[in-house]
């Protein structure tokens, strides 16, 4: 794990390489878009990489990185994570890959949602966020829904966020829903005028009907990969509540901000495929736990050493089982 704390080209090197390898079979046989699951704004791009299946996997590949780079930033401006490493990135490139098969609706919806991350992420003195920022951070739910409608879930995150900050008020309830259906006012406005609202209207009725919780075909590898990493992420999980004591009220308060994404994610996954979990659901939550999991503790040199051993073994299944999943 020292690799993450020196060279940034080099481990710019080692992340370029692991993305390529995590993709190569995607590259070399691309899959067809998904045909459902996707929302309108996604049916549009499926419509356009529909004969270039190639296209549209580079395109995953692009988007995933600087998903990763993105969300790394705001991770270290926010100071959740060190500085000067690239772990971050390299974890969400992981777990937004496995398994790597082409551009599919979340790889869209979470540019939005690490949009709503941004906005719910405090910095300063500040306690709380403005209502300015409750409502865009809504409002980028709202947009992540135009591109996978099960994303309307994390509205469960949102309000476990808000009740972290102690939105209360019935002006907090009013910017939450004004802030959802902000983009759909836009959406509709925009259908009324080519003609397409009834038709739209028709296919969000029978996409939420056809939502159920279901268990999806696997082989036992498959299993064995997507298992192993949402052990790490629990664990994680476990680590982040362990440096609770040894951070500032702030770096807590945005901490379970990130924990409540996790249970808006959760949440989606009753309504849509319950094992093998999609852990591009996941990925922001999952790279802060991760890093704090495998960001060795400076005690002694003896201890660190050993634990670095530990935690690089950690990194290696990690990427092994998105291999196989």
């Amino acid at each position: 794990m020292k690799l993450f704390s020196q060279s940034i080209l080099l481990q710019s090197i080692v992340i370029l390489a692991v993305t390529l390898l995590l993709w190569a079979g995607a590259l070399v046989a691309p899959a067809p878009l998904p045909s459902d699951g996707g929302g309108v704004l996604y049916s549009v791009v499926a419509r356009w990489f529909a004969s270039a299946p190639l296209a549209a996997v580079i395109v995953a590949m692009v988007l995933i990185v600087i998903e990763g780079v993105w969300l790394n930033l705001l991770l270290v401006d926010h100071a959740l994570t060190p500085q000067n490493s690239l772990l971050p990135t390299l974890l969400y490139i992981v777990c937004m890959s496995a398994p790597a098969t082409t551009l599919t609706p979340m790889v869209l919806a979470n540019l939005a949602l690490i949009g709503c991350v941004r906005q719910l992420l405090l910095k300063g003195t500040l306690l709380t966020i403005s209502t300015g920022r409750a409502c865009a951070a809504t409002a980028f739910i709202g947009l992540a829904t135009l591109f996978y409608l099960p994303a309307a879930l994390m509205i469960v995150g949102y309000m476990l966020a808000a009740i972290n900050y102690r939105l209360y008020s019935w002006k907090d309830w009013a910017v939450l829903f004004l802030g959802f259906l902000a983009p759909y006012v836009t959406l509709v406005i925009v259908l009324m005028y080519t003609e397409g609202l009834a038709e739209w209207w028709q296919g969000v009725a029978e996409s939420v009907g056809s939502m159920r919780t279901t268990v999806g075909d696997f082989t036992l590898w498959q299993a064995l990969g997507n298992a192993v990493l949402l052990a790490v992420m629990l664990g994680g999980v476990a680590a982040v509540w362990t440096l609770y004591g040894e951070h500032t009220v702030v770096w807590q308060k945005n901490a379970t901000s990130l924990l409540a994404y996790i249970v808006g994610a959760v949440a989606m996954l009753f309504v849509t495929c319950l094992f093998t979990a999609d852990m591009q659901l996941f990925a922001p939550a999952f790279t802060f736990c991760v890093t704090c999991l495998l960001t060795p503790p400076s005690r002694t040199i003896v201890r660190r050493k050993r634990r670095e051993w530990t935690f690089t073994a950690s990194l290696i299944l990690i990427i092994v089982a998105a291999l196989i999943c």
